[in-house]
């Protein structure tokens, strides 16, 4: 596959460079770094002849930018375009409109690896189901990751199983695990229900930090947004690189889980497996759910455990 990657020296952006390079694949880099891309385009410009024309001979674009502009998505023409986003409102928009190409969106980690491990854990219609994201703040974030977390402050979202509104990073709750595992989380606006929800199972999503400390100055920043957008801004929080992703049927006890070093690394990953997973579909929208299962995970490391 030709692909073009969007915020290609970015922390995600350049792994799935390096990813899909290792496999095969034909790169090119798009952005403005002059020094460092392949095709240089300002990808926030209202005019987007410089973009349609930098993927015209492209089987995929991927969006690791961090800019939700669903005109990149509308006019990628007859390329399909992937974007590991995590805001509802915008992967909403991109899907409700696809190109040509189509598009391939909930990939990455969260949501992707937690939409997936969601939609697979045994359940009936009715169950609740936690999805309890754990992500390491001992690694170092690119700009786009921080600017998404720091815009959680003092926001509100529909919560998937009972449509109240929500207000990010509040609502604490210790959640179990593997046998002797319990950590606290805070709610928090990923839009896995959006997809693992559609067969009446409610999903509720969870977030945590490597450090107990961590999570709860995320929580105090969520109480005085003015205060605390600046600090994530500029502190860096305690914790490992470690992340995870815990599924729990609250309703059965049965859950799932999983954990690796390095979520950048994470979502490169699992962005590539869906790219290619996909490669041969022709439907206009397709989620990670529609190309891989987690036990095909396996082969890219990601291996997931299982009990009650």
């Amino acid at each position: 596959m030709k692909v073009a990657v969007l915020g290609a020296n970015g922390a995600v952006g350049a792994r799935i460079v390096t990813t899909l390079s290792g496999r095969g694949h034909d790169v090119v880099r798009v952005g403005r770094r002059a020094a460092a891309d392949d095709r240089l385009v300002y990808l926030g410009a209202a005019d987007k002849s410089e973009y349609v024309s930098a993927i015209a001979d492209v089987d995929t674009v991927i969006n690791a930018s961090g800019l939700e502009d669903p005109a990149l998505a509308q006019q990628a023409g007859t390329a399909r375009f992937v974007d590991i986003s995590a805001t509802a409102g915008y992967l909403e928009k991109i899907i409700a409109a696809p190109a040509a190409g189509g598009v391939l969106a909930f990939v990455g980690l969260a949501p992707g690896l937690t939409t997936l491990m969601a939609g697979e854990l045994p359940a009936e219609s009715g169950d609740h189901i936690d999805v309890a994201l754990t992500l390491g703040t001992g690694e170092r974030h690119g700009r786009a990751a921080v600017e998404w977390t720091a815009g959680l402050l003092g926001t509100k979202f529909p919560d998937g199983a009972s449509n109240a509104m929500i207000r990010n990073l509040t609502r604490p709750r210790t959640i179990e695990g593997p046998p002797g595992s319990r950590k606290r989380f805070v709610r928090a606006d990923f839009p896995d229900h959006l997809v693992a929800g559609e067969d009446g199972r409610l999903i509720e999503n969870y977030l945590a930090l490597s450090s107990a400390v961590a999570t709860w100055s995320l929580r105090a920043a969520s109480l005085l947004p003015a205060v605390g957008g600046p600090m994530l801004r500029r502190l860096h929080l305690p914790g490992t690189d470690e992340w995870s992703v815990l599924i729990r049927n609250r309703t059965t006890g049965r859950w799932s889980h999983t954990s690796g070093h390095n979520q950048s690394e994470a979502t490169a990953t699992m962005t590539v497996a869906a790219v290619e997973a996909a490669e041969n579909r022709i439907d206009p929208v397709l989620f990670t759910t529609d190309v891989l299962e987690s036990h095909g995970l396996t082969h890219w490391d990601i291996h997931i455990r299982t009990g009650r």
